[in-house]
């Protein structure tokens, strides 16, 4: 399809930037505002406008080209709270990223907050701290990228792998610039979902998933097919939950369900390394997966079926789909056990079933007594706590979002 275009940036002395770009194609207009891109049929309106880039001075200073509108190996591209869209250098993202997983860390972490990659020093008194032993100055979880790394790698944990993987699926895919950064804050950067042992499933993931994604990488040369980000990320959902099952199984194995396994098996590694779980660790695998690439997921579930422990619990997905109007949270259920060679013979749950479709999505389990949640990591503004099944005690250490009335509006209706 051929286009033609154009773009003109300025940057006036007050630190303002104006930026135009104006792409025609037929049969579609392509719209873009900075960072991401909308696709509507010919004759529809769709209009955005980028009065003011909050952080161009930071993007300035961190040597993006002022002429770029999506993220790279420099610099994120945000669409932040007010609507309007940011630059960010990777540093500062990354420090960012760094606080808010600390403002909002666990109660679970705190004890092991040095061991997970934390520098406490730094976070505790928000100042930069100087390390002799090491050199330079730091402010953030990054102590890997010091002038010089700890003996034997001392000085690294799994926070660091996750926050370079965050910014790496940035860099490489072009929906992330489609999620506002207070959804990839929550629910892409951090590295756990619920009290599951931590590990360093972030880096395992996201190779693990490289080539089947590799052709929706971001071209260097910028000409990658424009394509809406809410059909793309569908589209990407659906091929993780058909592929992810054997890319990380055994051979000729893929990880497959089993009843009854957690908490002896629920954290990605376990999963992988026994090839099997129960619904709460495929549900925890697959938001993982999801996240190691750059789609805010998160978990959701019922801790008692019509509020009755004995009638059991279950645990499945949402994911966050972006859209004109903002975005919403849709919800599917993994697909465990297909083979490689089998994904043409198995449909694999995705984003445009019908609900009504999965076997939990039922009147009969529904209609108002049973609660659902799903899991958050802000503590601020949290309007619950997630309740995990397993536990046995009143354990409020993950925050959550009451979805009751969500699913007993949807379910409930379904025969």
């Amino acid at each position: 399809m051929a286009m033609s275009g154009r773009f003109s940036a300025g940057v006036a002395t007050g630190g303002n930037v104006v930026l135009s770009l104006i792409l025609l194609a037929e049969p579609f207009l392509f719209v873009v505002a900075s960072a991401f891109i909308m696709v509507t049929p010919a004759g529809a309106a769709f209009a955005a406008s980028v009065p003011h880039l909050g952080h161009a001075a930071t993007a300035a200073e961190d040597g993006v080209a002022s002429s770029s509108c999506a993220s790279n190996s420099t610099h994120c591209a945000w669409i932040d709270g007010d609507g309007k869209i940011s630059f960010e250098g990777m540093g500062e993202a990354r420090k960012n990223m760094t606080r808010y997983l600390w403002d909002n860390i666990m109660p679970y972490d705190q004890p092991i907050a040095s061991t997970l990659g934390f520098d406490r020093r730094a976070l505790e008194h928000d100042v930069p701290t100087t390390v002799d032993d090491v050199g330079g100055n730091h402010e953030s979880v990054s102590r890997v990228l010091e002038e010089r790394s700890a003996v034997d790698g001392l000085s690294n944990g799994i926070v660091n792998q996750t926050l370079f993987y965050s910014l790496k699926a940035k860099e490489l895919y072009p929906w992330t610039d489609a999620i506002p950064r207070s959804v990839y804050l929550e629910y892409v950067v951090p590295y756990a979902v619920v009290n599951e042992p931590r590990t360093d499933h972030r880096t395992l993931l996201f190779d693990a998933l490289k080539d089947t994604l590799k052709k929706y990488e971001r071209k260097p040369d910028g000409q990658e097919k424009a394509q809406n980000p809410e059909s793309q990320i569908k589209e990407v959902v659906k091929l993780i939950n058909t592929r992810l099952w054997s890319l990380v199984g055994r051979t000729d194995k893929p990880i497959a369900f089993e009843a009854g396994q957690t908490p002896l098996i629920y954290d990605p590694l376990s999963v992988i390394a026994y090839g099997h779980s129960s619904c709460t660790g495929l549900a925890v695998l697959l938001v993982s997966a999801l996240r190691s690439v750059g789609i805010p997921a998160r978990m959701a579930g019922t801790p008692a079926w019509h509020g009755k422990p004995k009638e059991g619990n279950h645990s499945w997905v949402e994911v966050f789909v972006p859209n004109a109007s903002g975005g919403r949270w849709i919800f599917l259920e993994p697909t465990p056990g297909i083979a490689e060679g089998d994904e043409e013979k198995v449909d694999a749950d995705n984003l445009d079933r019908d609900p009504c479709k999965r076997w939990f999505c039922k009147g009969d389990r529904f209609g108002g007594r049973t609660k659902v949640y799903a899991t958050r990591y802000s503590k601020d503004g949290a309007p619950a706590h997630y309740p995990m099944a397993w536990s046995t005690t009143d354990d409020k250490g993950v925050p959550g979002e009451d979805r009751s009335e969500f699913y007993n509006g949807i379910c409930g209706q379904c025969k």
